[in-house]
């Protein structure tokens, strides 16, 4: 499965996890470049370590940062629409997984979309944020080579 282009995902696929986790030191230069001092996110509260700034959790879930995202040469992508949950905090120094899971793909206006979840879970399991997105692909070339199965 990991050998495929992104737009050849079909529904039930998936792309490869990433697993990472969030030092202080990236945390805090996310801080300083988003201007948000908020000690939560440097000191934390109540004996927990400080929270991940939710933009650093975004910023880790593209699917571009799957291992296994692979572009077709002369393809494009665009982003089409997105819409995110955080449910539950993410500590600095936590291993931290991002997945993606195509749920749909289809052909609109001559472009291939691909509707997928991607989530973030924490170490024990916990799902922390999920965000539902669309993306299109399309041809850069003067031909569109690449176009969706007939779906059955």
């Amino acid at each position: 499965m990991y050998a495929k282009y992104a737009h050849q995902l079909k529904a039930g696929e998936h792309y490869e996890p990433l697993e990472y986790v969030v030092s202080p030191e990236l945390n805090q230069q996310l801080l300083y470049a988003v201007e948000d001092f908020d000690p939560i996110y440097i000191h934390g509260k109540g004996g927990r370590p400080p929270l991940v700034h939710p933009v650093l959790l975004l910023h880790m879930m593209p699917r571009t940062r799957s291992p296994s995202y692979r572009q077709a040469p002369g393809m494009g992508s665009a982003f089409a629409r997105d819409k995110t949950r955080f449910l539950s905090p993410a500590y600095v120094g936590e291993p931290l997984r991002v997945t993606w899971t195509i749920t749909d793909t289809y052909e609109q206006r001559g472009k291939i979309y691909q509707d997928y979840v991607a989530a973030t879970h924490n170490g024990r399991g916990t799902e922390l944020v999920r965000r539902e997105l669309s993306s299109t692909f399309f041809s850069l070339g003067k031909v569109k080579s690449y176009a969706l199965e007939q779906k059955s």
